[in-house]
């Protein structure tokens, strides 16, 4: 008994001096280590550091030895096991006293490598003064201003970024810089106006009434010529609804006064129109809608601080970087990154395919949309433009499939092996080789089910959208479909397979039908001009209603008012929201549910992107 006394004593005291010896060898082996840094042996020193800092240690050395493993193989050049090494501490060890230190480290690691996103992530999160002074040294060397403008919306509220994106359009030759984007970071960071080349907005005058001048294609003296009278008649569609959005505004007093200009689709005759002595004295320009005018028009509202918006046009061009030009629909690239983040909040899968249609318009939509998903880490399988002739191939890319024969002793084995509910089957056929014998077999696709997350097609074309619909269809499975609202409007496709495949619309256009205030406004419209109303009639309403309120309670600047506003829910659409932008911000995103339009993006008035 006395034996088995003195052993039980004995052990706890074995254990603990097993215990200090330990400690003392991994104090040894980290002064070794440490000695081997010092002396630059970082070969020798990463290989006592790796066995400190393995999984399976718990010293209080550990998270100090994969500090200095890390340092170790970056003093060395071996930046994969380095980054590796600080990566694993970031996400594990987020409250240690030096983590600061190794997200610093990792900001320079990504910043050498060119993946200046990484490193203005690591930078920011290290917060150390070296970090921001190593971020604003490192993109300061950047040449490349779409580089700094994807920054810039990655990192919205970020002054560093503002600040050499603001000066890399600074450098720009005069016609090549972009206002629009300059304007912004000078508003939203309180930049030098005078620094930048930009026209200092003044103080926003409210006055008593505000005169519109609106610059459209009336072609009145070829009313005789019924064919262009009849191709022109959106222009007249847009006027009268801009007309009814005035009386509805001046109900309690002449707050708009409209003056209407006949541009004829001729730059010289516009030019003549703004060599008039009044148009100086315009608080707003409308329009024009077509090239040539609008050019002179954006020169003149330039040169003279007056405000311009465009109803129609979604090309940003068209407003050529004028900080005082608007355009009241949102620009295509707008509409892609809406789509974009549809997709970034709903889609689990991140294995994506782009299609396109062929043209200037879908082919930046494409553009702009894989490169927001591919930064938020999903990866495209296939950016692909396709024409009328070559549409099927993606088709068939789709929905092509493969067989796999079976022989009648593997039939019933294969049919065990088939839950309830599975979407598979054995086919048979008479055989082509042996008269009056069976083949078994099983078709497979060859682009696996569910492989894909989904598919975003460019183009408002209906025979892009059908096989896109019909290829979705044949492959029932989960991807989601991304395409364009007027998809919905195409005789040839069904609201029902569009409902059941659950494809979503990008849909800046979407009107309710059942809004209270559209049923006002079609009644209204019906009784003026004994028409239905077109889009164009919606659109000419939507855009004075909103301009005409702005103007009323902001002055004649009434884009100092866009950021206080925020989001401002429509009369007949959705809403609008600038901000800081010179294009509507908002853009509905739809889907078919239970027989009906349904927005799955809302906003309410106020509320901000």
């Amino acid at each position: 008994m006395l034996r088995l006394l003195k052993f039980a004593l004995f052990c706890p005291m074995f254990v603990l001096l097993a215990t200090q010896v330990q400690a003392q060898d991994e104090q040894s082996d980290f002064l070794k280590a440490k000695q081997y840094f010092s002396e630059e042996n970082y070969t020798f020193a990463m290989d006592y550091f790796r066995r400190l800092a393995g999984n399976n240690q718990t010293h209080a050395f550990k998270d100090y030895a994969a500090y200095y493993y890390g340092l170790s193989a970056y003093r060395n050049g071996d930046t994969t096991n380095a980054k590796a090494m600080w990566l694993q501490m970031d996400e594990r060890n987020g409250d240690w006293k030096q983590i600061k230190e190794v997200r610093h480290f990792l900001a320079e690691i990504y910043f050498a490598e060119e993946n200046y996103q990484q490193g203005v992530y690591f930078a920011k999160k290290a917060g150390l003064d070296e970090s921001k002074a190593l971020m604003k040294q490192k993109l300061n060397q950047v040449d490349s201003l779409a580089i700094l403008e994807v920054l810039n919306e990655q990192f919205p509220g970020d002054e560093i970024i503002a600040k050499i994106t603001a000066d890399k359009i600074n450098d720009q030759q005069m016609s090549d810089r972009d206002f629009q984007l300059l304007n912004r970071l000078v508003n939203q960071f309180d930049l030098d106006k005078t620094k930048y080349g930009l026209p200092e907005i003044g103080e926003s005058e409210l006055k008593k009434s505000y005169n519109i001048a609106v610059l459209l294609p009336f072609m009145f003296e070829d009313l005789s010529y019924t064919a262009r009278t009849e191709r022109n008649k959106f222009v007249m569609e847009l006027y009268a609804g801009m007309l009814m959005a005035v009386d509805s505004l001046n109900w309690d007093g002449k707050y708009l006064n409209i003056f209407p200009y006949d541009t004829k689709r001729n730059a010289d005759i516009t030019e003549a129109i703004f060599n008039q002595p009044e148009m100086k004295s315009m608080d707003l320009i409308v329009g024009p809608l077509f090239p040539g005018p609008s050019t002179v028009a954006n020169n003149f509202s330039f040169e003279n601080q007056i405000n311009m918006i465009n109803p129609l046009i979604s090309n940003s061009d068209a407003i050529q970087n004028n900080p005082f030009a608007f355009l009241f629909k949102a620009d295509t690239e707008t509409q892609a990154l809406a789509a974009a983040q549809l997709a970034i909040d709903s889609v689990k899968n991140k294995y994506a395919m782009i299609f396109y249609e062929n043209n200037e318009r879908d082919s930046l939509s494409a553009y702009t949309y894989s490169q927001r998903i591919q930064e938020a880490g999903f990866e495209v399988l296939i950016n692909a433009a396709v024409v009328d002739t070559t549409v099927r191939q993606a088709y068939e890319l789709l929905t092509e499939k493969y067989e796999v024969g079976y022989s009648e002793d593997q039939v019933d084995s294969v049919m065990a092996m088939i839950l309830p509910g599975d979407d598979r089957y054995i086919k048979e056929r008479k055989s082509s080789i042996t008269k009056d014998s069976i083949e078994y077999y099983e078709e497979f696709f060859t682009l696996a089910p569910d492989s894909i997350g989904h598919i975003y097609v460019a183009s408002s074309e209906a025979l892009f959208a059908s096989n896109f619909i019909s290829a979705l269809s044949i492959r029932a499975d989960s991807t989601k479909l991304i395409g364009r609202g007027n998809w919905k409007e195409f005789p040839t496709l069904t609201l029902e397979e569009m409902e059941r495949l659950g494809i979503y619309f990008v849909d800046p256009e979407y009107v309710d039908l059942n809004n209270q205030v559209f049923r006002n406004f079609r009644k209204s419209y019906l009784r003026n001009y004994k028409t239905e109303p077109s889009f164009n009639a919606i659109i000419g309403y939507e855009m004075m209603y909103y301009v005409g309120n702005m103007l009323k309670e902001f002055g004649h600047y009434f884009q100092k008012g866009n950021p206080e506003v925020g989001f401002v829910k429509g009369q007949l659409l959705q809403g609008t929201e600038f901000n800081f932008r010179n294009s509507n911000q908002y853009v509905p995103i739809t889907i078919l549910s239970d027989s009906k339009q349904k927005v799955v993006n809302p906003k309410s008035n106020g509320q901000n992107q």
